[in-house]
């Protein structure tokens, strides 16, 4: 069984709010569907806007995905997949908490996804370094505490270096 299959498994979604009203229980389906489709027609239906976060506003679901989708960038992926993870990982390291979840009493969601992040940072820089570079860099400028480490691949992965 794939790594992010397990980490999915790991949480209990249905007791975390999910941003379309409902409990998180549907993003197992969800993520299981993304992390299987190996065409983009496959993925039709199948999506983490909405539910992780609306308009950047970040749900009790969100820090729980981050592993996940950490996780499965260090797999094969349908590259619509990838992209859709990377833009979702930047949307909850930018976001801030909904509302509701304040008033539930999880004011820091993002700081949370952030952390959770950090704790994967290693596969952005390998996406970075193989995938897709300026969507990973995008999400390691607010999650990589190194500068130092963040300027040396910036430069090392730059175009026209042919180091990449």
């Amino acid at each position: 069984m794939r790594a992010s299959i397990r980490e999915l498994r790991r949480h209990d979604w249905s007791a975390l709010r999910c941003g379309c009203g409902q409990s998180g229980a549907h993003l197992t389906e969800s993520f299981s569907r993304l992390l299987d489709a190996r065409s983009m027609q496959e993925t039709v239906g199948y999506t983490l806007e909405n539910h992780l976060e609306v308009q950047s506003m970040l749900f009790e679901a969100a820090p729980h995905a981050v592993p996940v989708m950490l996780t499965a960038l260090g797999e094969a992926l349908h590259d619509s997949v990838r992209g859709h993870f990377l833009g979702m990982l930047e949307y909850l390291v930018t976001g801030e908490s909904h509302q509701s979840e304040i008033e539930a009493g999880r004011p820091d969601l993002e700081e949370e996804c952030i952390a959770a992040v950090r704790e994967g940072i290693v596969v952005l820089y390998a996406e970075a370094a193989s995938g897709d570079a300026e969507a990973a860099f995008d999400i390691l400028e607010f999650v990589d505490e190194d500068e130092a480490r963040l300027g040396y691949y910036r430069s090392a992965l730059a175009p026209g270096r042919g180091e990449g």
